[in-house]
């Protein structure tokens, strides 16, 4: 019977360690998962901010027709990012969050094609 207690107490003790050793990979794991998603949205954030203050400048400058093509450019590029993701998770969460918001948009991305396709020039102004 002693025996039989020592052994259930080592079996219980290794199965223990294993699930605190599993607990605690996987709460690293996601921690690590969790500071690149937010670095990755960092960098989309800070990409955003230098496109709004180039449109910003070139708006301040004059430059009507540079800064309305290059919103379009930005604007297609969201579109082309959104109808990838949209077409290819058609169930998720995401389409009920555009169509509060923007009902027609997702009949729009299950459509869209790019007017610019995988290349663009950028317009510069020259003011």
């Amino acid at each position: 019977m002693k025996k039989l207690a020592l052994v259930a107490l080592y079996v219980l003790s290794v199965v223990a360690s294993f699930a605190l050793g599993a607990h605690l990979a996987l709460r690293n794991s996601w921690s690590a998962y969790n500071n690149h998603l937010q670095e990755a949205q960092a960098m989309l954030w800070f990409n955003h901010l230098l496109q709004f203050r180039e449109i910003e400048s070139d708006l301040t400058k004059g430059c009507k027709d540079e800064a309305l093509e290059k919103t379009r450019i930005a604007v297609d590029g969201e579109m082309k990012l959104l109808s990838s993701f949209h077409q290819e998770s058609p169930r998720s969460p995401l389409n009920k969050y555009i169509s509060d918001r923007d009902p027609k948009l997702l009949d729009e991305l299950g459509s869209f094609k790019s007017r610019y396709g995988n290349s663009w020039t950028v317009p510069q102004c020259r003011r």
